[in-house]
C-alpha cells in the first residue's frame, strides 16, 4: 500500500466513524495506590481551570474508576485524593471531542502524622526509590517539542545530562555515556531498540519507532537508577502506553515531517481494549525530490491489547513491528563530488525487528506482582563495496531473545516496602560476517566468520525502602546479580544506595551511590577466529556512579535543580588489534560496531554538574531550561584518560511556549560547545580513498580537534480546532534551524578539487520547515 493510498483510506475510515455514539469532552481514569497497585474508591477526582477553580469533580467507584463527563474542550489539571495519601495533580489534560482522556493517578501513603486532612498536591512527583536523576514526560510534552518530530528520543533532548550525536541521528549520549549503554522498556516488556535504521552494537538510529499518539507517561533515568533495572551503564527509559477508548472505535490519521500513518483504538466492554498503528514513511520522494542519493523508507507497527479477567488480574499484550528498506542512487553528474562520495560511503542498511510479549499482573495483599515474557528480534543486512564492486563490509545478523521476568512489590509496614524479582533469557545470534582489512581497518588481515550461538543469561535483584524523620527522610538499599554462561566472568554484583531528605516542604536533598553493569553486545560475542570465540574472556562494563542534588519547589508548578554526578568505568572493550580504538567512542553512525576481537582494559570517566528550572503548564505559559558542565574521557590500552567522542563540556537547552485559545507557540534553543573529531593521516587517507572515497583517522591525536560550537533555534506552531462533534484537526509548523546556522560537526578527508585542504566540513540540518496534520475521531 503507497503513502496516498493509506492516507485515502484512513480519511474515509475517519469519516465512517464520526457518526458513531460518543461520551466526548469527559476524562476517564483510575487511583491506585503507588506500590500494590490496590483500587483507591470513593478517591476524590477534581478537573480545575484557571486559578485553581473547580470545574467540576467526581469520585471513584469499587474499582477505583471514575468518569469525569460534561467539559469543553480544552486543556485542564485534574487532581486525585484520598484520605491518607498524598494528593497527585496532573497539569496538561487535553481533553477532546475525539475520545475520553484516560489519566492513571497512583497515590502514595502521606507521611503527615495527625488528624488535619491537607489536599495538596504538586506537579512533581518524587519515588522514594529513586530520587536523584529522573524525569517523568506527558504526551502532551513529548507531541509538542519543537524540532522534536514527535519523537520520543528527540523530546530527551531537552532534559538536563542529555545530547544528540547529530541532527539526523536518534542517539542518546546520556552524561558523557556512549548511545549503547541505555535500556528501553515499554508496558514492562524490553525493547532492545527504539530506532528505524539502528546501529547494531549500539541501538542508536535515525527515527523513532514509538508512536507518541499511545505514550501516557515516560519515565527517564539518567543515572543511579533502582536494581529492578540493569544491563546498562547510563540510561534507562521506561514508557507505558494508555488503554484503547472505553465504548468507542476511535482514531486519527497524521501526516508529520517523514511518514504517514493510520491510529486506531477501542474497546469491547469494561474488562478489554486494544490499540493499533501503522506508518509508513515518504523521507525516500523527498530525498529523491532533492536529488540526495540515499533513499531510506520504512514501515512500522504497534499493537496494544489490554484484559482484565477478574478484579486482581490484568493482561497486557505489545507487539512493535519495523520493516527499513534502504537504496542508494548514484549521481548522474559526474562532477557532483560530494554527492558521489556520499553514496559510495554510506552502507546498503536493510533491517527488520519485531517485540512482542505479555506481562501479567497479579494483585494479592499489600502488594503486587508483574511477570512478563517476551521475544525480540532483529535482522541486519549490510553491504559495503569498493569502487570496483567487490566487497569491503558484508553482515547478514539474526539477533534474538526470548525473556522472562518477573516483579514484586509489597508493603511491609506503612512505612517499608520491599520490592525483588529475577529473570531470565535465552539469547541468540547468527552471523555471515566479513570485513576485508584495508588502512582503514584497526586489523591487518580480514576478519571472517560464519557462527550461530546461543546463551543465557539471568539476574535477580531485593531492595528495600524506608521512611523515618516523619517520612521526611526516605533510604532505598538494594543489590542486583547478573551472570550469564558464555562469558569467562560469569556474575557480577550490584550493590546502590539512595536517599532523599525533605529539609522543608518546598527544598529536597538527595544522594545516590552504586555500581552498574552491563554485559558485551551480542554482535562482540559472536566474533570467531580459527573456529573460536575470540570475545568470551571480555568482562562486564562496570561503572560506579556517586549522584547527589538538591531541589527547589517554591510552587506547585515550578521547580529549581542542581545535581552534581561521577561516573568512573571499568573494564572497557578495546580493540585488539590496536589498543588506541575503544568502543566509548563509537556508536555515533550506522552500521557495525563491536564486531572484532576486543579486550576489556579501557577505562573512563565521566564527570559534571547539571542545572534546570522547569514550569508545567496551568494557565498558558511553560517552559523548561537546562544547563550542563560535563567532562567525558575515556582510555585504552595506554590508560591515558583524553576527552570522548561525547565530550561537550557546555550545553545549554531552553524550550518553552504560549497557549493562546486554539493556538500553541513553542521555541527550543540549543547551545552546545564543540564536539572533539579526530583528524585525518593524509597519507592512509589517499590509499583508502580509492578504495571506499573515504578518510583514515589518525589515531594518534584521538580527539584532539574540535568543531566550533553549535546553535539551533526551533520553532513550533500548533493550531487545534474542531471539525465536528466529534473531529477534531491538528494543524502544525514546525521550522528546525530558524537561522540556518551552519552547525559543523566534523570533517570528513575529500579529494573534491573544490577542497584544496582535502578536508570538507559535515554539517547539520539547515534550515528545514515541515507542516504536519492529524485528524482525530
Amino acid at each position: 500500500m503507497s503513502v496516498s493510498s493509506l492516507a485515502r483510506a484512513s480519511a474515509l475510515l475517519a469519516l465512517v466513524v464520526a457518526s458513531a455514539p460518543l461520551s466526548a469532552q469527559s476524562v476517564t481514569g483510575r487511583v491506585v495506590d503507588a506500590v500494590t497497585q490496590e483500587t483507591l474508591p470513593s478517591a476524590t477526582v477534581a478537573v480545575l481551570g484557571p486559578g485553581d477553580a473547580l470545574v467540576t469533580g467526581a469520585a471513584t467507584d469499587a474499582d477505583g474508576a471514575f468518569t469525569v463527563s460534561g467539559l469543553d474542550a480544552g486543556t485542564y489539571r485534574v487532581r486525585a485524593s484520598f484520605v491518607g495519601y498524598d494528593a497527585r495533580l496532573l497539569a496538561d489534560v487535553v481533553v477532546q471531542g475525539s475520545r475520553p482522556t484516560f489519566l492513571l493517578f497512583e497515590l502514595r501513603p502521606s507521611a503527615v502524622v495527625g488528624d488535619e486532612v491537607v489536599v495538596t498536591g504538586g506537579l512533581f512527583e518524587d519515588a522514594p526509590d529513586a530520587p536523584v536523576s529522573v524525569a517523568t514526560l506527558g504526551p502532551e510534552e513529548i507531541r509538542r517539542t519543537p524540532g522534536g518530530q514527535n519523537d520520543i528520543s528527540r523530546s530527551l533532548l531537552a532534559l538536563p545530562g542529555v545530547t544528540g550525536a547529530v541532527d539526523n541521528r536518534n542517539d542518546l549520549l546520556v552524561r558523557g555515556g556512549g548511545p549503547s549503554e541505555n535500556a528501553y522498556f515499554v508496558d514492562g516488556i524490553e525493547i532492545p531498540q527504539i530506532n528505524h535504521f539502528a546501529t547494531q552494537g549500539a541501538a542508536g538510529g535515525a527515527l523513532g519507532l514509538l508512536n507518541v499518539d499511545f505514550i501516557r507517561e515516560a519515565t527517564f533515568y539518567t543515572g543511579g537508577f533502582p536494581v529492578r533495572y540493569g544491563d546498562a551503564a547510563s540510561s534507562v527509559l521506561v514508557v507505558e502506553n494508555r488503554p484503547g477508548s472505553p465504548g468507542v472505535l476511535s482514531g486519527d490519521v497524521t501526516v508529520g515531517a517523514s511518514e504517514a500513518g493510520v491510529s486506531l483504538d477501542g474497546s469491547s466492554g469494561p474488562d478489554f481494549n486494544w490499540t493499533f498503528s501503522a506508518r509508513r514513511s515518504y523521507l525516500q520522494l523527498l530525498f529523491e525530490l532533492i536529488d540526495l542519493p540515499i533513499r531510506p523508507a520504512y514501515w512500522d507497527f504497534q499493537s496494544r491489547v489490554e484484559y482484565t479477567p477478574t478484579d486482581d488480574d490484568r493482561l497486557v499484550y505489545f507487539g512493535l513491528w519495523a520493516v527499513d528498506d534502504f537504496d542508494i542512487a548514484q549521481p548522474d553528474d559526474p562532477d557532483d563530488f560530494e554527492g558521489i562520495e556520499t553514496a559510495s560511503r554510506v552502507l546498503d542498511n536493510d533491517q527488520r525487528s519485531y517485540t512482542q510479549g505479555v506481562s501479567w499482573r497479579r494483585l494479592f495483599p499489600n502488594g503486587v506482582v508483574t511477570t512478563a515474557v517476551s521475544r525480540s528480534y532483529q535482522e541486519f543486512f549490510f553491504d559495503d563495496l569498493d569502487e570496483a564492486g567487490a566487497p569491503l563490509l558484508s553482515n547478514d545478523a539474526e539477533e534474538a531473545a526470548w525473556r522472562l521476568r518477573s516483579d514484586a512489590d509489597f508493603r511491609v509496614s506503612p512505612t517499608l516496602t520491599l520490592g525483588v524479582g529475577g529473570g531470565a533469557s535465552r539469547e541468540t545470534v547468527a552471523s555471515e560476517f566479513f570485513q576485508r582489512a584495508t588502512p582503514g581497518t584497526p586489523f591487518d588481515q580480514d576478519l571472517r566468520f560464519d557462527t550461530d550461538l546461543g546463551l543465557w543469561k539471568g539476574f535477580g535483584y531485593a531492595q528495600l525502602t524506608a521512611r523515618a524523620v516523619g517520612g521526611r527522610l526516605a533510604v532505598t538499599a538494594g543489590v542486583r546479580a547478573d551472570a550469564t554462561d558464555f562469558l569467562d566472568q560469569a556474575a557480577v554484583a550490584s550493590p546502590r544506595l539512595s536517599a532523599s531528605f525533605d529539609v522543608t516542604d518546598a527544598v529536597e536533598v538527595s544522594a545516590a551511590v552504586g555500581r552498574f553493569t552491563q554485559s558485551p553486545e551480542l554482535v562482540s560475542l559472536a566474533v570467531q577466529q580459527d573456529g573460536a570465540y575470540v570475545n568470551r574472556s571480555l568482562d562486564w562494563i562496570d561503572v560506579g556512579q556517586l549522584v547527589g542534588g538538591v531541589a527547589v519547589t517554591p510552587t506547585a508548578s515550578v521547580r529549581l535543580s542542581a545535581e552534581g554526578y561521577y561516573k568512573s568505568y571499568g573494564s572497557y572493550p578495546v580493540s585488539a588489534s590496536d589498543p588506541r580504538v575503544s568502543l566509548a567512542n563509537q556508536g555515533g553512525d550506522f552500521g557495525t560496531v563491536g564486531a572484532e576481537p576486543l579486550v576489556s582494559v579501557g577505562g573512563g570517566r565521566a564527570y559534571g554538574v547539571e542545572v534546570s528550572a522547569q514550569k508545567r503548564l496551568t494557565s498558558r505559559f511553560y517552559g523548561l531550561g537546562s544547563y550542563t558542565l560535563g567532562w567525558s574521557e575515556f582510555s585504552g590500552a595506554d590508560g591515558v584518560f583524553r576527552p570522548s567522542a561525547w565530550d561537550v563540556r557546555h550545553n545549554v537547552s531552553l524550550t518553552g511556549g504560549v497557549r493562546l485559545g486554539g493556538w500553541e507557540v513553542g521555541t527550543r534553543l540549543a547551545v552546545l560547545s564543540g564536539r572533539p573529531f579526530t583528524p585525518f593521516d593524509l597519507a592512509a587517507s589517499r590509499e583508502e580513498y580509492a578504495l571506499s572515497r573515504r578518510g583514515v583517522r589518525d589515531l594518534d591525536r584521538l580527539n584532539a580537534e574540535r568543531t566550533g560550537a553549535y546553535a539551533r533555534l526551533d520553532l513550533r506552531v500548533d493550531r487545534r480546532f474542531a471539525l465536528g462533534r466529534r473531529v477534531n484537526g491538528v494543524v502544525y509548523v514546525d521550522v528546525q534551524n530558524v537561522l540556518d546556522r551552519e552547525n559543523v560537526f566534523s570533517v570528513q578527508y575529500t579529494e573534491d578539487p573544490a577542497e584544496p585542504d582535502f578536508l570538507r566540513d559535515q554539517t547539520n540540518v539547515g534550515r528545514l520547515p515541515t507542516v504536519g496534520f492529524s485528524v482525530e475521531f
